[in-house]
C-alpha cells in the first residue's frame, strides 16, 4: 500500500490523478479516475493506493502504456 500521510507520496499521488484526469480516454481509464477521486473525497487523509493502482494511475497521467490503450 502506498501511505498518502507521506508528504512524497501524498503530493505526488494528488498530481498524479490531475493529470490522469485530464489524459484519461478510455471507459476505464476514466471510471479508474472517479474511483479514486471519491475515495481521496471519502477518505482524505487514511487514503490509501495499492501498488498496483499507483501503476495505473502513473500510466494514465503519462498518457500511453497501460494495457486498455492497445485496443
Amino acid at each position: 500500500m502506498i501511505d498518502l500521510n507521506d508528504d512524497t507520496a501524498s503530493c505526488s499521488w494528488t498530481r498524479l490523478l490531475e493529470a490522469a484526469a485530464g489524459n484519461a480516454v478510455t471507459d476505464f481509464e476514466i471510471a479508474f479516475c472517479e474511483s479514486l477521486r471519491r475515495k481521496l473525497a471519502r477518505l482524505s487523509e487514511s487514503a490509501r493506493l495499492t501498488e498496483a493502482q499507483f501503476h495505473k494511475l502513473t500510466c494514465i497521467a503519462q498518457a500511453g502504456g497501460f494495457w486498455e490503450r492497445a485496443r
